[in-house]
């Protein structure tokens, strides 16, 4: 029996367990909510109320997975297809960068488009990151990983951490790396419009409000065990100022402002 296998299986279970408990609690807790009268179309009742989408946002459910990140070695293979910068490798699974040369951004300029060319001329599987945020005092800049497109969020720190100089000039990089699989039964996952309507059910979104961001991605709430982190997937919204997270399978709801 191949044990590290068979402990991997079981871990990812026991946090897949941990993820299904956790929503079903927070579903609980807003069982008593007032729903949407429903003889009335719900983009009526949105109209009615005066509540502004910014954007498109999709009217009909898709189905999915739970999804899980294990961290993995970093093998030669990999660090050879690492060019003009010297790559070391720090407790197996973590690559710390050094740039031959530092590589110029305009910060007059859009910077995602260039930190995007970056990624996929010097970091592995760099089309698979997706810019989270640029701290502009230790000029860090954050990414998260992506599956399917769909951007995951970790609990814990980002996997790819970008260093800049004083110069707008990226010197360093350090990277996690990471294997990404689907976990579990296909399940059915509720509408951009459908997580709206529950968030409008618990008075969250109340007349006059303008929800400007909707973002299908998947979100991990529990800190990874034994390197593997689960994610579950979600509606992030913004109401107003304020986000808030949808579980796209039982409607749960979670703060996050």
């Amino acid at each position: 029996m191949d044990w590290s296998r068979t402990k991997s299986i079981f871990i990812v279970a026991f946090l897949c367990l941990n993820v299904f408990l956790f929503y079903q609690l927070q579903e609980f807790n807003h069982a008593n909510n007032i729903n949407v009268n429903t003889t009335t179309p719900f983009q009526e009742v949105l109209h009615e109320l005066n509540v502004v989408i910014e954007g498109d946002i999709e009217t009909e459910p898709t189905t999915g997975f739970h999804i899980v990140a294990k961290e993995v070695k970093v093998t030669d293979a990999i660090l050879n297809l690492l060019s003009n910068q010297k790559a070391e490798v720090v407790n197996e699974t973590t690559i710390v960068s050094q740039l031959d040369v530092p590589y110029q951004i305009n910060p007059d300029e859009d910077m995602r488009a260039q930190l995007k060319v970056f990624l996929e001329d010097y970091v592995y599987q760099g089309e698979t990151y997706s810019f989270s945020q640029f701290d502009d005092e230790k000029m860090l800049v954050t990414f998260m990983k992506k599956y399917e497109d769909k951007v995951m969020y970790s609990s814990e720190r980002a996997p790819l951490i970008i260093q800049l100089n004083e110069n707008y000039q990226v010197i360093r990089y350090q990277q996690v790396a990471v294997e990404v699989d689907s976990s579990g039964r296909e399940q059915e996952f509720l509408s951009g419009m459908k997580a709206i309507e529950i968030l409008l059910n618990e008075q969250i979104v109340r007349a006059n409000d303008t929800i400007t961001h909707v973002e299908f991605a998947y979100h991990s709430s529990f800190q990874p065990v034994e390197n593997i982190e689960v994610f579950a997937p979600m509606w992030r919204i913004r109401v107003n100022d304020d986000d808030y997270l949808v579980y796209a399978i039982e409607g749960s709801i979670q703060d996050i402002s």
